[in-house]
């Protein structure tokens, strides 16, 4: 697993190498714009979280169990 990634940096910084100034930089902003989504979506579901802390919790079993009695064998494949 560790040499996949060791060679995932490499190709990509092969990459980046061959990208002109302008691609790196737009390349940088939309990195950036992900990790901000990705950021907001993190204090949403913390907001979320905080809300409903009080509520009970149904068991994900419980629910598996539900959905097969309604629509069938879950596909787990």
């Amino acid at each position: 697993m560790l040499v996949a990634v060791v060679e995932e940096k490499q190709k990509l910084r092969r990459m980046i190498d061959l990208m002109g100034p302008e691609d790196v930089l737009r390349m940088l902003d939309y990195a950036a714009y992900l990790r901000y989504l990705e950021e907001r979506e993190d204090t949403e579901d913390v907001a979320y979280v905080a809300g409903h802390r009080d509520e009970p919790a149904v068991p994900l079993s419980e629910v598996v169990k539900d959905y097969e009695d309604k629509y069938g064998p879950l596909d787990r494949g």
